[in-house]
């Protein structure tokens, strides 16, 4: 038998019916028979079949009494019901019953064919369907485990003023470090943590590791030295969210003032009243605000007026082009302009050249980030001024006070 055919069931106590039905359709699947609901009934609690073609009514049992036994036997299976009554209420008492679809004898063969075709897509479809959504299942277990285990880890990419080229700050980025695929990018697993809800508890775990390790480095010698922190919409929309910044802020013994909340324009324009609400609240315990990718989402540069904010991230993609591109180069000074009247600070993303770093030091921007100035890395590899990594993770143990990320080790 070719297992890479769909299969067939055919129940009809018809001789003839079954016949001109098999002939039909053994071209192209891989077609049983069976002469009574009972024989039917037999055969699929042994083997599978994709497709059910039955008569609706025969003397044992009819179609639709039998349809109950088939969704316990078979559930993955379509079934197609045959009749030779045209009545359309006997169509839909078929259709009431769970059945696909509805053919009628004297037999169209094309119809037969188009029916028996649409209703094995249709069962592909379903299969695939549930194939995803227990894929998608497996892979939240997953993304759970890794939570519980503290498999995430933290790394930081070095914030630096531009005039000076000192690093003054570091963003905090979080991966995972998942022992069957290796260091896992965001890209991977924020969207399913957020579908699942996941990415309030691990963006809560992040913002802890975060303000320890930044507690380190103040420890260290770096008192002004800032960390940023990506909050996920589903995180800011929480009534309580500030609460949940303050008591970690406690629990790390961080200054608010070395916190820096990074939130999206999309994210914000989720509910502007509330969102504003929470950066207030955030803004008025001494912590940093800054909209992350500005310019990418729905406001206009005049909404910034009414953000408590402190700082504007110029989205990577107006700083690639912005020496080459005259359009590019003319929104940058826009947006730095209007920001600095604002007294807003700038922090561009995505430097990745000497000229790049040039024109934003000529246009007065405050600070940036990219490759140019410093990939995402462990704690203890960034470049940090005057601290060596042993002074760094000194105060370590200290502060972490029990978060799942280890982020001595990993941040």
């Amino acid at each position: 038998m070719n297992q890479s055919r769909l299969r067939v069931l055919i129940i009809d106590d018809d001789e003839v019916v079954r016949d001109i039905l098999k002939e039909l359709l053994n071209e192209s699947y891989d077609c049983t028979t069976a002469n009574s609901a009972t024989r039917a009934l037999a055969l699929l609690a042994a083997q599978p079949f994709d497709l059910i073609l039955s008569d609706i009514n025969m003397p044992d049992m009819s179609g639709l009494e039998m349809m109950p036994y088939l969704t316990n036997l078979a559930p993955e299976s379509v079934v197609v019901m045959i009749s030779g009554q045209l009545m359309i209420e006997s169509a839909i008492s078929a259709m009431r019953a769970g059945v696909f679809d509805y053919i009628t004898k004297p037999f169209d063969l094309v119809q037969v064919r188009s029916v028996v075709a649409r209703a094995l897509d249709h069962s592909k479809r379903q299969q695939n369907s549930t194939t995803r959504a227990s894929l998608k299942d497996k892979a939240i277990e997953r993304l759970e485990s890794a939570l519980s285990d503290g498999d995430f880890i933290v790394h930081y990419q070095p914030q630096v003023e531009i005039h000076s080229r000192k690093m003054v700050g570091a963003e905090a980025l979080v991966r995972w470090n998942d022992s069957e695929c290796g260091l896992r990018l965001p890209a991977d697993f924020i969207p399913l943590a957020e579908e699942s809800g996941l990415i309030v508890q691990l963006g809560e775990s992040v913002l802890r590791a975060a303000c320890a390790q930044a507690r380190c480095w103040q420890a260290a010698g770096l008192p002004d030295f800032r960390v940023a922190v990506n909050v996920s919409p589903q995180q800011l929309q929480q009534e309580k969210f500030p609460e949940t910044v303050a008591t970690i802020l406690t629990a790390t013994d961080l200054p608010a003032r070395n916190l820096e909340i990074e939130v999206t324009e999309t994210s914000l324009m989720q509910d502007p009243d509330a969102s504003i609400r929470t950066l207030t609240a955030l803004r008025g315990m001494g912590v940093k605000i800054a909209i992350d990718d500005f310019g990418t989402g729905y406001s206009s540069l005049g909404y910034l007026k009414r953000l408590p904010i402190d700082s504007v991230k110029l989205d990577a993609s107006f700083v690639k082009d912005a020496t080459r591109d005259p359009d590019d180069a003319a929104l940058v000074m826009a947006i730095i302009t209007l920001a600095h009247n604002l007294r807003k600070k700038v922090i561009a993303e995505g430097i990745e050249s000497e000229e790049q770093l040039a024109f934003l030091r000529l246009l007065r921007c405050d600070e940036g980030q990219g490759y140019f100035l410093g990939k995402p890395a462990a704690s203890d590899h960034l470049p940090l001024p005057g601290v060596s990594a042993q002074q760094e993770n000194r105060f370590l143990p200290q502060v972490m006070n029990g978060s799942p990320l280890r982020a001595g080790q990993c941040a």
